[in-house]
């Protein structure tokens, strides 16, 4: 059974809506698992392109739980889900200039994987993966601005 609780916060221009806390919890243990494995993988081309790759899709794929939690506006694409958590204070300006250096090159790990230029791609990553980090810090601190505590990294309460 999943576990859906109400996000009751300081929204009033917001309808109320749930969200599996787990699920969010598994999605922000898992990247923060994935910039903690980054540096260790990056030399493996294999491996640092599922690295780099579920960076983009587990950030975007939090950020669309959060959107959806909230009932704010329906993103078009990875980078509108992006802008939406930074126009609503989830993320600061860096954080969402940073990944979208990274969503810009999505469409390359999707599509045209066989000829990646891995030696471009590195240094993008080596510079992005701090603001990921970020990205994790940030979202747990809106979450807990908003009164939905989330136990992920040993905050919050249950």
């Amino acid at each position: 059974m999943q576990n859906y609780d109400m996000i009751e916060g300081n929204r009033g221009d917001h309808k109320v809506y749930f969200v599996d806390k787990t699920q969010l919890e598994t999605k922000l243990k898992y990247l923060k698992q994935l910039t903690e494995d980054y540096e260790t993988v990056k030399s493996n081309h294999y491996a640092f392109e599922r690295v780099a790759q579920m960076l983009i899709e587990s950030s975007v794929d939090i950020g669309n739980m959060i959107i959806d939690a909230f009932i704010l506006r329906d993103p078009g694409n990875y980078k509108d889900v992006i802008d939406i958590l930074g126009l609503e204070g989830a993320i600061s300006k860096e954080t969402q200039h940073a990944l979208h250096e990274t969503i810009d090159v999505r469409r390359q790990f999707v599509h045209y994987y066989d000829t990646l230029d891995i030696a471009q791609l590195i240094p993008l990553f080596d510079q992005t993966v701090p603001f990921y980090e970020q990205f994790i810090e940030e979202v747990l601190q809106f979450l807990e601005n908003e009164n939905v505590p989330v136990t992920a990294f040993g905050k919050g309460a249950q």
